[in-house]
């Protein structure tokens, strides 16, 4: 039987990159890259911020003309957008088939089956009461070299701001031999680097194993060469968990730790838990332990009652620590949350303005960290064709920063290679093979 084909257009994070993997992989369909040939359309969306949720809902208009030329098209909506308004989504959508949480992924061919046959019209599942959530692995394409691996679903954490909680339930650790299970498949199809994914991925334990042990395991697994993981959580940074980091010669030389501000008293109204001084003192003893470890970071800018005082404390931290990148963004109330029942006193001018200041500033610091970086000679993992150029390939660093390199043949795509830096860019390297 022919495979129908699946377009699938995701937004958000890398949680929900994954998520959309497992979706084609669910369906057993055809993956494609223009919607017009695709039997089923599902748009996988983001509710982090309110500007992310109208961009995801307006996206599926445009699969609207599409479905009046082919009835039998079926357009769904899943992910965080859809968990957090449900009937809504299908009261204000008229062509939309389904809506779909993140937990009801392998219910997918079930509500597809209804649909097709009759039995089912306009369905939504957003149920939270299910636990099978991990049963479904993703798609992976034969010889891609990055994969993701979710290793956690859902937070317990309640930061006062943040909706996850709210669209994906409280946290469920996955046992260690599904990673492991799940982690020999990708390498099997030619994964030489994974990521390893969960909200905070570091409070990861199952049974009597934390999340330290786990990156031990994970060492062992023969034909993988490379280990990531995000997103950390400060408080849940431990000795042993930096021990294991700095002995396990796969674990990338990279963690990604949201400080999300750098005032003990916006931290406070965050619900975040740690205090400025805990955050630095992790820092410090990281890099004690690995002194070229980069860091990466979110900020917000303008929750709660964030003072002019308050944000020179932000600019402070990001001066002392120079992360190489940060993903900063204005606050953005989200139904559901803490935060939305709080009272808010900064002016959204004053709230842009503090933003350009802080990204002006950490453009300058990642462009002289690149600078930095010429001349120096860094093994580069080689995971396909340039995005700049096709007929260069593109790799990354241990630091996970993307190196472009000319003039070398496609044969080299999942090898890792010396890589000698001659030219630095705002987001990327450029180098050639030493």
């Amino acid at each position: 039987m022919k495979k129908e084909n699946i377009f699938v257009e995701t937004y958000g994070c890398q949680m929900n990159e994954y998520d959309s993997d497992r979706i084609i992989n669910s369906l057993d369909a055809n993956p494609v890259s223009d919607a017009k040939s695709a039997d089923i359309i599902i748009v996988n969306t983001c509710a982090i911020r309110e500007k992310a949720d109208h961009k995801a809902i307006s996206a599926t208009g445009k699969y609207q003309k599409l479905k009046k030329e082919n009835p039998n098209l079926i357009i769904g909506m899943s992910g965080c957008v859809a968990q957090l308004y449900g009937k809504k989504l299908l009261k204000d959508i008229p062509y939309l088939d389904f809506v779909l949480g993140p937990r009801g992924i392998p219910k997918l061919p079930e509500i597809i089956k209804g649909i097709k046959d009759g039995t089912s019209h306009r369905t939504i599942e957003t149920s939270m009461d299910v636990q099978d959530v991990f049963d479904v692995n993703p798609y992976h394409q034969e010889g891609k070299i990055a994969g993701f691996v979710s290793i956690q679903q859902g937070c317990n954490k309640r930061c006062a701001y943040c909706i996850v909680p709210t669209t994906r339930g409280n946290e469920i650790n996955r046992p260690m031999k599904d990673i492991l299970e799940e982690s020999r498949i990708l390498i099997s199809k030619g994964a030489k680097e994974i990521t390893y994914i969960g909200q905070t991925v570091n409070s990861w334990k199952y049974e009597k194993l934390k999340f330290y042990e786990l990156l031990n395991h994970l060492q062992e697994l023969e034909g993988l060469e490379r280990i990531r993981f995000t997103t950390s959580f400060p408080r849940d940074i431990t000795s042993k968990m930096i021990s294991s980091m700095k002995n396990n010669n796969k674990v990338c030389r990279q963690l990604h730790l949201p400080v999300q501000s750098g005032s003990n008293d916006v931290l406070k109204e965050m619900n975040r838990t740690y205090s400025i001084e805990w955050y630095r003192d992790s820092i410090m003893k990281l890099k004690e332990a690995m002194p070229d470890l980069a860091l990466s970071t979110d900020i917000i800018i303008g929750f709660g009652n964030e003072s002019d005082n308050d944000f020179e404390q932000t600019m402070n931290l990001i001066n002392d620590i120079r992360f190489d990148t940060i993903y900063s963004f204005k606050y953005s109330v989200r139904p559901g949350t803490p935060g939305e029942k709080m009272e808010f006193h900064v002016p959204d001018k004053v709230a842009s303005e503090r933003l350009q200041i802080l990204q002006s500033r950490q453009r300058e610091i990642t462009l002289q960290s690149n600078a930095e970086k010429v001349g120096k000679i860094f093994d580069v993992l080689i995971e396909g064709r340039s995005k700049q150029n096709p007929d260069d390939l593109f790799g990354r660093t241990t630091h996970n920063k993307v190196v472009n390199i000319k003039n070398i043949g496609a044969k080299n795509i999942g090898k890792i290679l010396r890589v000698k830096i001659i030219d630095a860019m705002q987001n990327s390297l450029v180098g050639e093979l030493n």
